[in-house]
């Protein structure tokens, strides 16, 4: 298993462009792109998937929520004919349980769906297509993506906690220090043999904290936030060993990790960070004691 985190580096600078995460992991038979917030992600991807398979191979998507840097690149992989199927969270199923969980009597089953159609757009807009396929099963266990990569988060439970908050206009937009949106992001796991990837889009620390402790190799939250970041430095205090990835593609816009480098928080860490380096290989060495520098990148 290899799993290619993308990096913008290489890409036309374009200040008023977020060029978002996109991760391409790849089985030997099956291709799972998580997220793919660009255009020019779309491209690598196309690329890719003709390189090492031929122009008929189609990727797996997992798109993690609803946020244009972390979808904007999947239109185009539809429109070129290289999606196989879409796996994200499709609310619309669960309108009447998130009914009983917003307990407001102005809400009605019409009301609730057109909210889910409006708030979450981009996954709507999919739903034309005929890609789209629930990150759970009926059972609300998780779905197998393919072998070796599974989604393990967020719980459903977390999803309709959350979203109710979403749709319900007496609350608030943000829980648990993110939007509402974001924190419920998917959640995969990659099995490299020696180790695990968890890839996890915008969400929560409290939505991945139990997911964080049995990975190896994790995704830093909303581009390296650094509240993120040391949440999880002190939820793997214990792992030293941890590698931590930054997707940080933000072209030439400040912001995303960079309070996290310019601080050298906890340095000793390991961490990956695409606004610094190309495109990362990341592959079962990734977390072997004797490749790892204790670098902070």
């Amino acid at each position: 298993m290899n799993t290619l985190m993308l990096s913008s580096k290489s890409y036309k600078e374009n200040k008023e462009h977020d060029f978002g995460d996109c991760f391409i992991s790849d089985n030997g038979n099956d291709v799972v792109v998580f997220d793919c917030g660009s255009n020019e992600h779309a491209e690598k991807v196309i690329e890719y998937l003709e390189s090492n398979y031929g122009p008929d191979k189609k990727a797996i998507i997992v798109l993690s929520h609803n946020d244009s840097d972390h979808f904007n690149g999947i239109p185009k992989l539809i429109e070129k004919n290289k999606v196989e199927k879409v796996y994200t969270i499709l609310l619309l199923k669960f309108y009447e349980e998130l009914l009983e969980e917003i307990d407001d009597d102005r809400k009605t089953k019409d009301s609730i769906k057109r909210q889910i159609l409006e708030r979450y757009s981009n996954i709507a807009s999919l739903g034309e297509q005929g890609l789209l396929e629930n990150i759970y099963n009926e059972d609300n266990s998780f779905v197998k993506i393919c072998n070796g990569i599974k989604a393990i988060g967020p719980s459903k439970e977390y999803v309709l906690e959350v979203a109710g908050q979403a749709l319900d206009s007496r609350q608030g937009d943000t829980i648990d220090s993110e939007t509402t949106v974001n924190a419920t992001s998917v959640q995969i796991s990659i099995n490299l043999g020696t180790s695990k990837i968890l890839l996890v889009g915008d969400a929560s620390t409290k939505a991945i904290e139990d997911n964080a402790k049995e990975h190896q190799i994790i995704q830093i939250p909303h581009h390296g936030r650094l509240d993120h970041a040391e949440d999880l430095f002190e939820i793997k205090k214990d792992d030293k060993d941890t590698v931590y990835l930054i997707s940080d593609n933000k072209g030439a816009r400040p912001g995303g990790s960079e309070d996290l480098i310019s601080k050298g928080k906890d340095k000793g860490h390991t961490i990956f960070n695409t606004r610094t380096e190309d495109t990362k290989n990341i592959t079962s060495t990734t977390y072997q004691k004797s490749y790892r520098v204790g670098s902070y990148i």
